[in-house]
């Protein structure tokens, strides 16, 4: 019926995307104040994720998508790459959390989820490029 995949389309993209990032704020927002570090990994790390997505295309890749100078990752992978990246320094922080005589404050652990998650995106997508010469541009 449709020649044209429905997720292609920016506008579809962006709107998903804002979706998306609304409702990580959201569980972003409860586990800060609730302090239930894991929901907070989860969702900084997504909007991380989300982040470097919006400043690599503005939001218009949903998915993972192929062009000549490599992948680009799109808002889902995003997400889900950063939900990794937060939980894996979630895990390396149970020390301090678990530990009574160290005091672990809810935004360190914020931002060190936050940095983590958008790193590894751009780290993921590094990785993917391609050298593109000038004359191919």
């Amino acid at each position: 019926m449709f020649s044209i995949k429905w997720w292609t389309l920016p506008r579809v993209s962006v709107v998903v995307t804002l979706i998306l990032t609304a409702l990580a704020s959201w569980l972003a927002l409860w586990s800060i104040r609730t302090e239930e570090y894991l929901y907070l990994a989860v969702s900084v790390g997504a909007i991380g994720g989300l982040i470097h997505e919006f400043a690599q295309s503005g939001g218009k890749v949903l998915y993972i998508v192929s062009a000549k100078d490599g992948f680009y990752l799109g808002t889902v992978s995003g997400m889900v790459l950063g939900a990794v990246a937060g939980l894996l320094v979630l895990k390396g922080q149970l020390v301090l959390l678990e530990n009574p005589a160290t005091d672990v404050n809810v935004y360190e652990v914020t931002l060190n989820v936050f940095f983590a998650g958008l790193g590894l995106k751009g780290v993921a997508e590094a990785a993917t490029g391609e050298r593109v010469d000038k004359s191919e541009e």
